[in-house]
């Protein structure tokens, strides 16, 4: 489960996992490399519905996904405001 903790981890190291891995050993948020992938491919979902490349199906898609893997509105916000 994704927490607010584990999207400040991801950026704080602007989403270099390997910057991550080296370091990790540090970081008290509970992230996880699945939670990594699972951000990254939020994030880059996002990128593509708000530069309009989606298509109006994946865009409703997507949007599903991220309502039901990120049921908490801050939280879906803090993901969205990731650096692109």
């Amino acid at each position: 489960m994704l927490t607010l903790a584990k999207i400040t981890t991801y950026q704080s190291f602007d989403g270099d996992a390997d910057g991550w891995s080296r370091k990790r050993s540090s970081d008290r948020s509970g992230i996880t490399d699945g939670d990594w992938r699972l951000i990254e491919e939020l994030r880059q979902g996002i990128n593509l519905v708000s530069s309009g490349q989606a298509s109006p199906e994946f865009t409703v898609t997507f949007e599903r996904r991220l309502l039901a893997l990120v049921p908490d509105k801050e939280l879906r916000q803090a993901i969205r405001e990731l650096k692109a």
